[in-house]
């Protein structure tokens, strides 16, 4: 056989094969270009996002861990209150982005593992760790539904640090059933009915003897009870955001679990406007921001902080023929963010609330015609690697009777300071 044929028959083989696999290499370049730009689609929705082959979902998995080191002076608390303790914080995120004809499909997850040897302002107790579910929520076609934080928070402790800070401002986390309305020059409107629990102060009597509860002879108006309805207005852009919020609040004694007929036919309300200002002409990435409340039988949403535990502000009082006054009370908070370089910032923060008990029996009672509530912080933070930050934090607070007089069921003193240090190393993932 000569070499000619051979070459000629090898020739023919490879064209064959060559027909043969073309067509599925064709079929296999849509796929492919899909592929790119899945991939393509993923990274525009910010860093670390993946694209999940075989779906049209982009995923962010990250997470951070802390570990704080808390030391407490306080004056006049108890002697078995923790004044040197330690928390370490574990916590996985997810980010889930899947793309709909109605828009993104949003799934979000922030869940933590916290151990700490004692609780924050309270008596030392036996090392543990618990689970804490922070913030799980879908977002969808303007939609939000789960457990994240209240449509109602504006500055919500913005840069200041640690899971036990001791400051004036809003944060909840509860449960939220809301729709955002997106509008032109990026303003936004928000509508939400929210989870009631973490927003019960409860409703204390006018007399610390044994006489009218609520459970006795007030009108608690049946076993219907009402979620919080917040409604929020507000813009952002790169001058920074404003907000305007407010939200009616069902008054109810506290925790309406435990018991048949807790909430009443009274209603309080809450009203918050709250700035944020960007402000590059100091320094890249400072900012700004100044909040006040107002609140009238919804003493939650005014973020005041009790360290001591004794006499939290509660929704109202109960008179003795049944009815209830309100407690009204407002509050105003303000945090400015420097950077000095960019591996050193600070900030410094500061906030001021108070509510005020109106009805003349309740202030014999509780030896108070109202409390206020100081706070005032900084913090040094330094971040030597990107992932890698260590922050310390100093912040005083100060809760405060007037008119005091000492009773049974009110403050115990006159006044309650807590100062605290904590040095926190921070990794993020």
């Amino acid at each position: 056989m000569t070499a000619a044929p051979v070459r000629a028959g090898a020739a023919a083989l490879l064209a064959a094969v060559a027909s043969l696999l073309a067509p599925d290499a064709r079929a296999g370049d849509i796929p492919t270009s899909l592929t790119e730009r899945y991939v393509r689609a993923c990274k525009a929705q910010g860093p670390g996002f993946m694209y999940i082959p075989g779906s049209d979902t982009c995923l962010r998995l990250g997470g951070y861990l802390w570990n704080e080191t808390y030391s407490n002076s306080y004056t006049d608390y108890p002697a078995a209150n923790a004044r040197t303790y330690w928390v370490s914080t574990f916590g996985l995120l997810t980010d889930a982005r899947t793309r709909t004809e109605y828009g993104t499909l949003r799934s979000y997850t922030d869940l933590r593992i916290i151990w700490r040897t004692a609780e924050p302002w309270g008596e030392g107790r036996e090392n543990g760790a618990d689970f804490q579910p922070y913030d799980m929520h879908i977002e969808f076609a303007g939609f939000t539904f789960g457990y994240t934080q209240s449509f109602f928070d504006f500055y919500a402790n913005a840069d200041v640090m640690g899971t036990d800070p001791a400051t004036v401002g809003d944060q909840t986390q509860l449960p939220v059933l809301g729709h955002s309305w997106s509008l032109p020059h990026g303003f936004a409107a928000q509508l939400s009915l929210e989870g009631s629990s973490a927003r019960d102060q409860g409703i204390l009597p006018v007399v610390a003897s044994p006489g009218p509860t609520l459970d006795d002879d007030a009108d608690t108006g049946g076993t219907t009870r009402w979620p919080e309805i917040v409604a929020t207005f507000g813009q952002s852009g790169d001058w920074g955001d404003f907000l305007l919020s407010g939200a009616l609040h069902q008054i109810a004694q506290a925790p309406v679990s435990e018991r048949i007929g807790a909430s009443t036919d009274d209603w309080g309300y809450a009203l918050q406007a709250g700035v944020m200002f960007n402000l590059p002409f100091i320094a890249t990435g400072d900012t700004l921001y100044l909040q006040a409340a107002y609140a009238d039988g919804a003493t939650s949403y005014l973020g005041l902080i009790d360290p001591s535990g004794r006499f939290d502000a509660p929704d109202a009082f109960q008179r003795l023929d049944g009815s209830l006054a309100r407690v009204r009370g407002w509050s105003v908070v303000s945090q400015y963010l420097h950077n000095w370089s960019p591996r050193w910032n600070s900030a410094v923060f500061g906030g001021y609330g108070r509510f005020d008990i109106a009805d003349p029996l309740a202030q014999i009672t509780y030896g108070t015609s109202g409390i206020g509530n100081w706070n005032v912080g900084a913090n040094l933070n330094w971040t030597p690697a990107g992932p890698f930050t260590v922050t310390l934090q100093y912040d005083y607070n100060l809760y405060s009777a007037d008119d005091f007089r000492p009773s049974a069921n009110g403050l115990p003193l006159a006044s309650q300071a807590a100062n605290q240090i904590m040095l926190m190393f921070a990794a993020t993932f």
